[in-house]
């Protein structure tokens, strides 16, 4: 499959080696997921093509028998036709109970082909990179492949079954009208072309049309979750925004649906005269099949038998052409889907669970680092060390690099240049569960799990299983011990009112919880804290600084208020991504720069 490009903004369709390629792997898809349910859908599919003909044919050797009966009016010939009834009895019946079974079995398929499906996209998601998954275009296509392209294999395989199945009742009919019309075969078969060849065409014009709507799509689900979202309700409320945002919602759809109204619009029409023109051919063959009738050339059972046999003949070829349409259109889905799936990750995982230097620390050697599309450099020649045991102060003005020097540290970004390195090695060769055991970072915005108290904590060792001490340490280290107290179900209580028995908490109380997240990890020897007392009261915030760190912890603290830096060992200023200043405290303020302006300004309204 060629490579994918999440920059490409066009969406041709693809091209054949592609869809063939994506129309194998789901195959491999579902010989993994229920190769058992599988062949018996495809037996079934087999049995239920076969029993139509065959009805059919039993319905002429009945009208037949009865015609001879009444002719005859022998016993015999009478008891032949009410047997033949029973035979066609008997096959509807078989027929009835392989439909329910197709039915039944194929919900099956779809469930757990859907999960399967679901699960590829969401492992995908998560093992992309951050830059990778905060990229546009790569949002663009999850958001295409959970909402078009999730049910499409499913579809695809469900066309398959209905190839096969028109396949085989064609095959059967074919045999039937070989022996008595072989001309209507030829009907029958060109009796489905038209409309095959018009769906063939609004198959691709229909891809094209909602791929490229893609960014519409996503806006419209973002105006949909403000107008839903908790989070998003109490701005909405009080400044009026409901209105404004479901007039956007509104206009999007409008826009979106004008353009899919045409596009149906023209396939309706073009259908409905492409399908007049097959049941036409269909009508002229019944014509014939009557005079020829009358002639003497048929039977009143063979008439009755081709008559049904041309119907469903073209019936077979319709669904046959139509799922094969179908499955076309299907392809260029499943494709784009298999394209995601095999977009470079940007993440590439070392195996080092040590550095040649242990107790060396962490280290930024010259780094910049620019966000993709940006002109300027978030960060630009940044050099530092962190040694154990060290607490490093952060500063600046909003924009100036903190956050972006955060995600380097973590090993969430990787450097333009420069290098970052833990105990002398490079993060990008550290094995990414041993380096996140070695950090320990609350994120600014810090994420609300609205999950339990217990999921919130223990999220920060990958949601293993914290024991009662561990998660006391933990919740008394984010002052959260006397919250979860005050709960009803302690740490197992489910938080947000989304759920029915869930609690509310206040941005305080969920940044506490933030804290104590960052603490779970006690085998982290670096801890990487940015803005953590922002939605804390003054008595909250003052008992956190005044905690000690632990032996041989490293501490990196970022703070707009800078009177929490006054203990730190080191403080950095940033300055549009470079090092502006650096020293500790009372060295900064007697340099009388940047730092100690921004904190006079500070302590000004505090002064008497």
């Amino acid at each position: 499959m060629s490579d994918p490009d999440p920059d490409s903004v066009s969406e041709p369709v693809p091209p054949l080696r592609d869809r063939l390629s994506a129309a194998g792997r789901t195959l491999a898809i579902i010989a993994k997921t229920r190769p058992g349910l599988t062949l018996g859908i495809s037996v079934l599919t087999v049995v239920a093509a076969l029993l139509p003909p065959a009805a059919l044919y039993v319905s002429k050797l009945l009208i037949d028998g009865v015609v001879a009966a009444i002719g005859s009016g022998l016993e015999a010939d009478r008891n032949a036709a009410l047997r033949w009834v029973v035979v066609e009895a008997g096959l509807l019946a078989v027929l009835l109970v392989v439909r329910r079974g197709l039915v039944f079995q194929k919900a099956r398929l779809h469930a757990e082909l859907g999960f399967a499906v679901a699960r590829l996209i969401l492992d995908k998601a998560n093992r992309f990179a951050l830059a990778q998954i905060e990229h546009p275009r790569v949002q663009e296509m999850l958001i295409h492949a959970k909402q078009f392209a999730a049910a499409r294999p499913y579809g695809l395989i469900v066309r398959g079954f209905d190839s096969l199945q028109a396949g085989v009742t064609l095959i059967s009919i074919i045999a039937l009208l070989a022996a008595s019309a072989p001309w209507l075969i030829l009907l029958m078969l060109v009796g489905g072309l038209p409309a095959f060849l018009g769906n063939l065409r609004f198959s691709g014009d229909a891809y094209r049309f909602y791929t490229a709507r893609s960014p519409q799509m996503r806006e419209r689900n973002y105006l949909e979750s403000l107008v839903t979202n908790e989070a998003a309700a109490r701005e909405r409320l009080h400044y009026g925004l409901g209105d404004p945002l479901l007039g956007r919602f509104s206009d999007l759809f409008n826009d979106m649906h004008d353009g899919d109204r045409r596009l149906q619009g023209r396939q309706a029409v073009i259908g409905s005269l492409l399908g007049i023109g097959g049941s036409a051919i269909f009508l002229g063959g019944k014509l014939w099949i009557v005079v020829a009738t009358i002639a003497g050339r048929f039977s009143l059972g063979d008439m009755t038998m081709l008559i049904g046999l041309l119907k469903q003949g073209q019936n077979a070829v319709n669904a046959l052409l139509a799922a094969f349409t179908g499955s076309h259109e299907d392809l260029l889905y499943v494709t784009r889907l298999f394209a995601l799936l095999d977009l470079d990750e940007g993440r590439t995982a070392g195996l080092a669970t040590e550095g040649p230097t242990p107790g060396d620390g962490l280290r930024f050697e010259n780094v910049s680092f620019a966000y993709p599309g940006a002109s300027t450099r978030a960060l630009d020649r940044v050099s530092f060390q962190l040694a154990p045991g060290t607490r490093l102060g952060l500063v600046g003005v909003n924009g100036s690099g903190k956050t972006t020097l955060v995600k380097l540290a973590a090993g969430l970004y990787r450097p333009d240049t420069g290098r970052v390195l833990l105990d002398g090695l490079d993060l990008a060769e550290w094995d990414p569960a041993a380096l996140s055991r070695r950090i320990g970072v609350m994120f600014q915005p810090h994420v609300n799990y609205k999950l339990s108290v217990r999921d919130n904590v223990e999220s920060g060792i990958g949601l293993a299983t914290l024991s009662p001490d561990a998660m006391d340490r933990a919740l008394a280290a984010g002052l959260a011990r006397e919250l979860v107290d005050e709960l009803e179900n302690g740490v197992e209580t489910r938080l947000s009112k989304r759920f029915a028995e869930g609690v509310e908490l206040s941005g305080g109380q969920w940044q506490r919880l933030a804290m104590a997240r960052a603490h779970a990890n006690e085998a982290a020897d670096i801890l990487i804290l940015d803005e953590p007392t922002a939605a804390l009261d003054a008595e909250a915030e003052s008992a956190f600084m005044a905690r000690p760190l632990a032996p041989g912890r490293s501490l990196i603290l970022i703070s707009h208020r800078l009177s929490n830096l006054r203990t730190a060992d080191l403080i950095i200023l940033l300055d549009q991504g470079c090092v502006a200043e650096v020293g500790d405290h009372e060295t900064l303020i007697g340099q009388g720069g940047a730092y100690a302006n921004l904190f006079a300004l500070q302590a000004d309204p505090y002064r008497t």
